[in-house]
């Protein structure tokens, strides 16, 4: 599952002067309260209902403690269906759907496509098994699961290794993420998008595999997605945008996009959340071949039940403006190569990530809006009241908005208009910001929302902390004076619960000599190198925006000269191979 805590202004999402003032706002810091967000919130929020809830016997409550559906008497709402990538026009999708924020399915939609009948598992491994891809866990919220640690630490592998082991009873983690572009090659836009000019304007496009079940909690996403099933199947709750309240979302900025409910949907809890007996939602099941449309903000539940279960999923803005419905002739709708369609952030298949990256057509959409209500002048000071209202918090959220008086502020916002503004005129005309072209768009992102640490080879540094890694040792040297290779890694992997990749960093930093063990007092000693990385205020890459493209799996990482197996040139896809084949027969 994805969900985006996606505003404008959002800590993770746009650079804040104060993230660099104050260390407890930190990226490390946001980075694992946005991770541990559903639980502690869950926990809070919970006790807050359940002390102004509406008191009732659970005896009387229809669906308390069961799953998500019980709580009605069945489904109330339908999901429109077509069958055949044909059968639903652009301008139809459009007009009845997108603008209307209604889901809608197309049943047998992708079977054409090529990745339907090539994206074998022997044919993933063989082709694209040296890309790299995000891992979560299978069971959102799950408070008994360890984040899943694959090749290159907590939250990333590649395909191979994943491929290795995903079918085993206790995997734990499934790939939820950008898809490779590499990938793009085996899969079409369908028509109904295709034909518009929405073929074009793809903000990014993710890939779910998993087997033996996963589950989402209750949430909505920060963008319009088609999801296309190519393996296994898929149950769908909906619930409408309205329920708000009902559902109990966590708020968190008025322009928040995507969220989580605090409903635990394998067992609600109707006396802490007794509002959510009022949600009426529709149900239906996706098969492998049918692809669903997902408005943003529809709050929706979705089980992957059984075996091998593989989708992808093409995400754009519901702030697309302009959007042309006559992209195919006449009588010739098709579906078209996604390898050839306008995908704004793509992902290279190693290096940096860009998931969960600001919409760059909302932005567009605001400051356009808040240029025309200023007389069609967009200036410096109306981009500041631009930022202020997109970074406020919501209401009743315990954060305190951004002032105007603070100079960080300002010297932000001046950057922001800079860059939108290299001609350093006095003002811009929203003719004039309809003609920059995106790249100039995604170069605000870039320069100006900070890197994503889960998006990173560092995210391990970020979700396990120092004191952990410190007691575990401590524990250890209490019995013995010298701990091994084998012994440090089967500490920091089963005690602690990081990876084996990050452990034999670690092990490295501590053991120069490499004669195969250290000391507490060789610990001691170098104990400061070790955990400045956990106790970091700011563990990100230092990238910028000229080294974007430039920035590898080895580059990301520390130096990986003493690493075993992990020599070769950067780019040489041969030895990305040999590495996942080397990371496979260790298994």
């Amino acid at each position: 599952m994805i969900v985006r805590w996606a505003r404008f202004g959002s800590p993770s999402l746009l650079h804040h002067p104060w993230m660099e003032m104050d260390a407890t706002n930190s990226a490390r810091q946001e980075a694992r309260s946005h991770r541990m967000a559903y639980r502690g919130l869950l926990q809070l929020a919970s006790l807050a209902a359940l002390l102004c809830g509406v008191a009732a016997s659970s005896s009387t409550l229809m669906g308390h403690l069961e799953p998500l559906g019980n709580h009605r008497p069945g489904p109330e709402d339908t999901i429109d269906e077509y069958n055949g990538s044909l059968s639903l026009s652009a301008e139809t999708f459009y007009k009845e759907y997108v603008l209307k924020r209604r889901p809608v399915i197309i049943r047998n939609a992708a079977v054409d496509m090529p990745a339907f009948s090539k994206w074998t598992d022997e044919y993933l491994n063989s082709t694209f098994g040296h890309l790299e891809l995000r891992l979560e866990e299978k069971v959102e919220g799950a408070s008994n699961d360890r984040l899943p640690a694959g090749k290159f630490g907590i939250g990333r592998d590649t395909l191979q290794n994943f491929l290795s082991g995903y079918l085993e009873a206790d995997a734990n983690g499934y790939i939820v993420g950008e898809l490779p572009e590499p990938m793009f090659e085996d899969v079409d836009v369908l028509p109904c998008m295709a034909c518009s000019s929405i073929y074009n304007k793809i903000q990014e496009v993710n890939f779910w595999m998993t087997s033996r079940g996963a589950a989402s909690a209750i949430h909505r996403d920060a963008f319009d997605a088609i999801n296309c099933l190519l393996s296994g199947k898929k149950e769908w709750y909906f619930m409408e945008s309205h329920y708000n309240d009902e559902v109990y979302v966590i708020h968190r900025a008025k322009y928040e996009l995507g969220g989580l409910s605090l409903v635990q949907p394998d067992s609600v809890d109707l006396e802490r959340y007794p509002k959510f007996a009022e949600v009426k939602y529709a149900f239906l099941t996706a098969n492998a071949g049918d692809c669903l449309y997902i408005p943003q903000g529809f709050y929706h539940q979705v089980k992957s039940p059984g075996g091998r279960n593989m989708a992808v999923s093409l995400l754009f803005s519901k702030a697309v403006r302009y959007v042309q419905l006559d992209q195919c002739p006449a009588g010739q709708a098709r579906s078209k190569p996604l390898a050839e369609a306008g995908v704004y952030l793509p992902y290279p298949g190693t290096g940096l990530m860009r998931m969960g990256s600001l919409d760059i057509e909302m932005y567009r959409g605001v400051v356009h809006n808040f240029t025309l209500a200023n007389n069609d002048r967009l200036t410096e000071d109306v981009m500041m009241k631009v930022y202020l209202d997109i970074s406020a918090p919501a209401e009743g959220y315990e954060e305190e908005g951004l002032s105007e008086d603070d100079p960080d502020v300002k010297e932000h916002v001046s950057k922001v208009f800079q860059v939108l503004n290299p001609g350093k005129k006095l003002w811009l005309s929203t003719a004039e910001l309809d003609a920059l072209p995106v790249s100039l768009w995604k170069e605000l992102i870039f320069k100006l929302e900070p890197i994503d640490v889960s998006n990173t080879y560092d995210f391990e540094y970020s979700v396990i902390s120092a004191e952990h890694v410190q007691a575990a040792l401590n524990n250890f040297f209490a019995k013995k004076r010298s701990i091994t290779r084998q012994q440090w890694i089967d500490v920091y992997t089963r005690i602690v619960g990081g990876s084996e990749y990050i452990g034999s960093k670690i092990f490295d930093t501590v053991d120069p000599e490499k004669d195969g063990s250290f000391s507490q007092q060789e610990f001691q000693s170098r104990m400061s190198d070790i955990m400045a990385k956990f106790e970091s205020d700011d563990p990100r890459l230092d990238v910028t925006l000229d080294e974007e493209n430039l920035i590898t799996r080895r580059a990301a990482s520390d130096d990986d000269e003493g690493d075993d197996g992990d020599e070769g040139d950067d780019g040489d896809d041969q030895d990305e191979e040999n590495d996942a084949g080397r990371a496979h027969s260790e298994l």
